[in-house]
């Protein structure tokens, strides 16, 4: 899967089935989607501590449950994280953190280990009891859009770093090293951090298929079509969630 951006999303086919417009006190039409916001685009793990934690965000004017989970690289998988509270409900413009803790595992002393951290939040719908307004007697649920069909899955990358790996990356973005590898690009990274590449041209010509590249590895990326030279240009997403770069080199 091919997710680069800061705060990567999948949309998930969470349609709301809704009543009829009369069953509703107010309508927000205005409202296209709805989400909730984090307060990292990445969260960089110490393994030799047990815990940290992030700051979700509310957005909306109504409550939405907050759902989190870890899941490992493959983002199938669990990873041996837990978040709590795993399920809450966050008020309408209202912050919270979510605590992560280290379950278990065994992780690379010499590299980075990439897991991700999922957010999806999940709006009220007709009969949830949880969206209850118990100081006002009204449903929050009543601002929801009809036009709300989709629930967007936040997920963030959770780098676990141990405390033996020298150096920053901010130091090797510059030390990839690009070859021609058939029809293809090869991206090299000598490095023991993970490279998030968010832009990479060759000869001015935009790559499509952008991903990072993993420690002590190389990914492959399709060459644009008709592209003849030997100029590579590229930026990397740095830890706090900025462009480092541009960098160029030649392909070997």
């Amino acid at each position: 899967m091919n997710i680069n951006k800061f705060f990567n999303v999948a949309l998930l086919s969470a349609f709301i089935t809704l009543p009829p417009a009369t069953a509703f006190a107010s309508m927000d039409s205005a409202t296209q989607s709805f989400s909730v916001r984090l307060g990292a685009s990445r969260i960089i793990f110490d393994p030799a501590t047990s815990a940290t934690t992030l700051t979700v965000i509310n957005p909306q004017d109504y409550p939405m449950l907050v759902q989190s989970e870890l899941l490992n690289e493959d983002m199938k998988s669990k990873a041996p994280f837990v978040v709590t509270p795993p399920l809450m409900r966050l008020d309408g413009q209202q912050s919270s953190r979510l605590r992560i803790v280290r379950t278990g595992g065994s992780f690379a002393a010499d590299r980075e280990t990439l897991h991700w951290l999922c957010v999806k939040g999940i709006p009220p719908k007709a009969g949830d009891a949880w969206a209850k307004d118990n100081a006002n007697k009204t449903d929050a649920k009543d601002k929801v859009s009809l036009n709300v069909q989709l629930s967007i899955n936040n997920c963030i990358k959770l780098l676990v770093r141990p405390a033996a790996v020298k150096g920053h990356p901010d130091e090797m973005m510059a030390k990839l090293r690009f070859e021609r590898s058939g029809g293809r690009l090869r991206a090299v990274n000598d490095s023991p951090f993970y490279m998030n590449i968010s832009s990479l041209k060759v000869s001015g010509v935009a790559v499509k298929d952008i991903s990072y590249v993993a420690p002590f590895s190389a990914h492959e990326f399709s060459l644009p079509a008709g592209t003849t030279g030997a100029r590579v240009e590229w930026k990397v997403v740095n830890d706090y969630g900025g462009e480092s770069g541009p960098y160029q080199s030649n392909i070997k």
